[in-house]
């Protein structure tokens, strides 16, 4: 079994391509530019344009592929309402994705596992207090969200059509070094022992799943022989910024923090259920405290000082 990682370079991308490759799984990661460190020993690495069905089928027939992971995806600026270029954000994130399954289906590659996200669904008041599993309704509100519930549909449209595994993983905030998401900003600025600035008011809530915890789901869903479903929550902590401010303090006592700015509130559901995820794989989550304390470790060891005593 080869696995191709599309946006090997990425945040995800690189915890699974290390995953993979720890668990001895042939691995290709590749991305649209080269990667900025190299990837572990073993992994082959590759530049391609997903957008171009040329060279993600020459990828395919090169390295042999029989999974693959897309999560190759224009994120971050298109969060933002300001962002200008959406005939790029469409050409990746829309034409990429088919051209993707597209590739699949020619070759006859088994499995597509795709990183949705838990935006495809809408806001807090659609669902009232219960947690939100994989059949609920999807209202998303972002631009960035419809994008990925179109791409889920694409997905689920190859897969009656012509019987490919295209699985759909829905992260909620993926937290880890490196992330854009609302809390990790502040992290990274108390690991190296600045202030830490935290964008909203301590009564702001999120769900928060370690990218660890995500590339190890995602991992399972490469190479289990048959999942029983084609969409799987990755939740993980649902939880305040005071909180996870808290915790920090508890592992940085002289840790500094600032509440800058108003309580932030979501456009999507706070509380997940991802029993089902959890019941078909024995997945499980770190708890939040280790996950802050290997996230506040990771940061000071990329600036050279010594983890937390």
């Amino acid at each position: 079994m080869t696995v191709l990682v599309l946006g090997g370079s990425g945040l995800v991308g690189r915890r699974l391509v290390r995953r993979l490759a720890d668990e001895g799984t042939p691995v290709v990661a590749c991305d649209v530019v080269a990667p900025p460190s190299p990837h572990p020993a073993g992994v082959t690495t590759a530049i391609a344009d997903i957008t171009r069905l040329d060279q993600i089928l020459s990828l395919l027939a090169e390295h042999e592929v029989t999974s693959i992971a897309l999560l190759s995806y224009i994120m971050g600026p298109l969060m933002s309402p300001q962002h200008k270029d959406i005939l790029l954000a469409c050409q990746v994130n829309v034409t990429g994705v088919a051209t993707v399954l597209e590739a699949a289906r020619l070759s006859g590659v088994s499995r597509v596992v795709f990183l949705s996200t838990v935006g495809v669904y809408g806001p807090p008041s659609l669902y009232g207090d219960r947690a939100v599993a994989e059949d609920e309704l999807l209202a998303p509100a972002s631009m960035y969200g419809r994008m990925k519930a179109l791409n889920e549909t694409i997905c689920d449209r190859y897969s009656a059509l012509y019987g490919l595994e295209a699985v759909k993983v829905r992260p909620s905030s993926i937290f880890g070094p490196g992330s854009t998401i609302w809390p990790s900003r502040f992290l990274e600025r108390v690991a190296v022992g600045e202030t830490g600035i935290v964008q909203y008011g301590p009564d702001s809530r999120d769900n928060v799943i370690a990218v660890d915890d995500l590339a190890v789901l995602l991992s399972t869903l490469l190479s289990t022989p048959e999942p029983r479903h084609r969409t799987y929550l990755a939740s993980g902590h649902n939880v305040t910024m005071g909180e996870l401010a808290k915790i920090v303090q508890d592992l940085m006592p002289a840790a500094e923090l600032e509440f800058p700015t108003p309580d932030r509130r979501p456009t999507y559901p706070e509380r997940f259920d991802n029993s089902r995820a959890v019941g078909e794989f024995g997945w499980q989550v770190l708890s939040l405290p280790d996950t802050v304390r290997r996230y506040l470790d990771a940061v000071r060891a990329e600036a050279g000082l010594e983890p937390l005593a």
